[in-house]
This record gives structure tokens, sequence and C-alpha cells, in this order.
């Protein structure tokens, strides 16, 4: 599916914890060698992966160059490098290169994803939103990045009952567990409890871990005026989230929830403790965009 292929290119040059950094340089010599004796643009391409992995984002940058110098229409290494230029002005006259060698629908398609992430990236929401309407029309399969990214810009333009019906409707396409997730977050930002209180209380009653679904409810409660519920909620969550959250290597996601139950217990100073946490750490802000929607209501 072009999205996957898409988001799974984005993924790759997504910083990453290296726990391998000998193999690692392993290959990347390895591939230096075969460089030096028949330089090709996937060798580039895949020794840019490598350098990337280690965090040498220059030497990546350098590596993509080299292999679009080779295949100057070489889909891979021009959305890595897209990506890796992130808002440089370069990133965008590679994008309309793209535009320009676009054949067919699949290539059309990414060239413009390509653009909409970009202006997204940039903090053009609005540009971005219209982009994804035209994509909408376009869209050559079933995969839901699409519905999940433009939702997500739709939050961030403040309108949560727009984005829920995105994702309502891509729940009953695809019947993805993200998505479905997605939308019940989307649908409480957007004040429609009774519509996913269902599948909160199903989902309570057969997780292991409960926390980010005792947040969910506890959001339902606040909406319909069930304070004591909703604390009561949001303190077993609390209870749940503390050992699980290893001080020397944290799971980011455990601080955002348990950032999240601060913040809706009222308790600022803790909340805001964790979100300079995520801040500092690289976390993405869409991760913990619930957070920092919390904090500035208050």
């Amino acid at each position: 599916m072009l999205c996957s292929r898409l988001l799974l290119l984005i993924l790759v040059f997504t910083p990453v914890l290296v726990l391998a950094h000998t193999d690692i340089s392993e290959t990347i010599k390895a591939l230096t060698k075969r460089i030096e004796t028949e330089p090709t643009a996937d060798l580039y391409y895949q020794r840019a992966t490598e350098f990337r992995a280690l965090q040498e984002k220059i030497h990546a940058i350098e590596d993509l160059e080299s292999a679009l110098k080779i295949e100057p229409h070489n889909r891979h290494a021009l959305v890595a490098l897209v990506q890796l230029y992130e808002t440089d002005k370069r990133a965008k006259a590679l994008i309309s290169r793209y535009q320009k060698f676009a054949k067919n629908q699949e290539e059309k398609f990414e060239a413009h994803y390509l653009l909409a992430s970009h202006n997204a990236k940039l903090g053009l929401f609005e540009k971005a939103c219209s982009q994804c309407d035209a994509l909408h029309l376009i869209r050559p399969n079933e995969d839901p990045a699409l519905d999940l990214f433009h939702a997500g810009l739709l939050l961030k333009l403040r309108r949560p009952n727009k984005a829920a019906s995105i994702l309502k409707k891509s729940l009953t396409r695809t019947k993805s567990i993200v998505v479905r997730n997605n939308w019940i977050d989307a649908a409480l930002t957007a004040g429609q409890a009774k519509a996913v209180l269902p599948i909160i209380r199903e989902e309570l009653s057969s997780s292991r871990f409960r926390s980010s679904w005792l947040i969910r409810r506890a959001r339902a409660s606040l909406i319909l005026k069930k304070k004591d519920a909703a604390q009561a909620d949001l303190r077993k969550a609390l209870v749940e989230i503390a050992p699980r959250i290893n001080s020397e290597r944290p799971d980011f996601t455990l601080i955002a929830d348990r950032g999240l139950i601060h913040a809706l217990m009222g308790n600022k100073t803790r909340a805001i403790h964790d979100l300079e946490i995520l801040k500092k750490s690289g976390y993405s802000p869409d991760a913990y965009r619930l957070l920092s929607s919390a904090l500035a209501e208050q």
C-alpha cells in the first residue's frame, strides 16, 4: 500500500536508539567498499539509511544527494531526502521535481502527500488540509494513513468534529484498531462521550493494561459532568502507570498519559513537568497533543 510505504520511509529516517552500533559501522564499511568499486543510487541509499540509524544526518544527506545525482528520479532517495531536509526550502524543490516526473496515479498521490506533509511541518495547516481533501479524491487504496494525517491536521485547527467524522468513516472502511483509538480520542475532544462510551467500557472489561482506557472514560465522565467518577478513574490509572515507568529508560507514551492524568486532575505543576520531559526527549508533539491541549485550556 502506497501510504504504508511512504510512512515506512519516514520511519526509517526517524531518529532511533542505536543498540547495535558495531554492526551498523561494519555495514557502512561494507557498503563503502562496494560504492568505491561501482557506485549506484541504491548503494548510496542503503548507506544513507545506516548513517541515519547512527544519527549522522549530514552523511545521510550527502549519500542521498549522491544517489539522486546518479538517478534523479529515484523515488526512495528523494522521499528520504525530503524528510531529512524537513522545513528547508530544498525539500520543496525536490517535491516539485517529483510532481513533474510523477506519471502514474500512485506516484502522483505520493508526491502530493509529500507536499501536504511538508506544508504541515511548516505550520501551514489550512493549506495541508486542503491538499488532503484533494488527496482523498485520488486515493488509490484503502490505507488509513491519509485519514490519520488529515484528522491530525484538523485537530491542530481545532476542528475535532470533522476529525472525528473522517476517522469514523475510515474505521467503517478499514476496521483498523489504530483508527478506532484515534477516532475515540477525537470524538472525546469533540464532546461526543456517549458515542464512544460503549467501546471504552468493553475495553476496560477485557484489557490487561487499563490505564489508557481509564483516562478515556475519565474524559467522557468530565464531558458528562461526572467529576467524582472521573477523578476515581484517573487515580486508578495513575496507580497502574507508576510501576511501569522505568526512570532510566522511560516509555514516553506512559509519560504522556501520566501528564494527561495530572492535567485532568488539576495538578498543573506535575503535568507541566511531564510535558517538559516529552519536549526534551524529541518525542513527536502529536503523541502528547492531548496533554498540551489540556494544559492550554487551564
